[in-house]
């Protein structure tokens, strides 16, 4: 049995996707961290980068919903 090699190609939305989940995923790990954190400066460190993380993940959703209207 021989193996091809093909070409993957990763449209727009894909690549969006993906990083959605990621960025669903590491709020959720600042969450539950979030929970274990003792001292005041690292629980403002851990809120500080789920703020962040929450607007990128609000840009990611953006950018998807106009990736997904234009491939329509």
């Amino acid at each position: 049995m021989k193996l091809e090699k093909r070409e993957i190609t990763l449209n727009e939305y894909d690549s969006l996707e993906e990083t959605y989940y990621f960025q669903k995923t590491l709020l959720k790990e600042y969450a539950e961290l979030l929970c274990h954190v003792t001292r005041k400066e690292t629980r403002g460190a851990v809120l500080r980068l789920m703020a962040e993380t929450g607007e990128d993940l609000c840009l990611v959703t953006d950018l998807m919903n106009g990736s997904a209207i234009e491939n329509n």
